[in-house]
């Protein structure tokens, strides 16, 4: 039997790109280990799936959460194709583990049974400086505590044992002025300079060592609910997905395919390895194979 943490570094970036090249050997070396779970001939993909529900089970990691937000909300309740979802965006000293954005923009700080709570506060406080919503997704272990100690405008929302996202407290949509020396560091160059074009109907013309301050001074200048605006536009726009790549993955690997950057090769890469087939009698006698010689 493997750890729970070997199973999830099924889930790694590494492994990812292994298995996009076809090097599957983590993936043969978790079959091997539960060789009982599988028919004679199984394929990658249903590895995958197997791992994934050892997660669902016995060790929610922030994957599992990530995940699970990108099946429950980005594709189940908004759509793939009007919406986009990125992870780990910088905000000040911190970083959203989740962000969508729709019609709105949305942060979604996780904490795990594996985390504690101890930079939560400023964690939020930071997240509320520029998001439209913030909401902490928690399970039972830490609801109690995460009520009594974060902002009444931030939601919560439960992970339950089955699974389901539930909202516990709404998120309020926050209209105050955004924190414009926080937004323009969160950015990337040609975001903010877009942003500030947007607003002002032109582009800066300035030298490279000033832009990042002329862009701060003119949209911190600006009408707020035309920052925010601006902003969301921008964002989704710089940081779209891949929406045939997306659709294309099992549920087990959405947020893989959306937090990790993947060459278009090795994009294509994942989606037909996950269908190559493993057999019983081969994974006893190897630890690595290459896709050609699997079909």
């Amino acid at each position: 039997m493997l750890d729970f943490s070997d199973i999830a570094a099924v889930f790694s970036s590494r492994n990812i790109n292994s298995v996009s090249n076809g090097d599957f050997s983590l993936v043969l070396n978790v079959a091997k280990c539960y060789q009982d779970k599988f028919n004679d001939t199984f394929t990658v993909g249903s590895v995958f799936d197997f791992c994934y529900s050892i997660l669902h089970k016995e060790y929610r990691n922030e994957y599992f959460y990530k995940n699970t937000i990108a099946n429950k909300i980005l594709i189940g309740r908004h759509s793939a194709g009007r919406s986009t979802m990125f992870t780990e965006f910088r905000v000040g000293a911190n970083k959203a583990d989740c962000v969508i954005v729709n019609g709105i923009t949305t942060c979604y700080e996780i904490k795990t049974d594996y985390d504690n709570l101890a930079r939560l506060k400023s964690q939020v406080n930071s997240y509320l400086k520029i998001f439209d919503k913030v909401n902490v997704v928690v399970s039972d272990k830490y609801l109690a505590s995460v009520l009594e100690s974060i902002p009444h405008d931030v939601g919560i929302i439960l992970l339950s044992r089955r699974g389901a996202l539930r909202e516990i407290r709404a998120a309020t949509l926050i209209q105050t002025p955004l924190d414009t020396e926080i937004l323009m560091r969160s950015l990337r160059r040609d975001e903010y300079v877009g942003i500030t074009k947007a607003l002002m109907g032109y582009s800066p013309e300035v030298n490279n060592t000033e832009i990042f301050r002329e862009c701060s001074r003119l949209i911190a200048s600006s009408d707020n609910k035309k920052v925010r605006q601006e902003f969301r536009k921008v964002i989704k726009t710089t940081r779209a997905l891949d929406k045939d790549f997306i659709s294309s993955l099992p549920t087990s690997l959405i947020v893989a395919g959306l937090e990790y950057s993947l060459t278009r090769s090795a994009r294509v890469g994942l989606i037909k390895n996950m269908d190559s087939i493993l057999r019983k009698e081969t994974v006893c006698t190897t630890q690595y194979l290459k896709a050609s010689n699997l079909s």
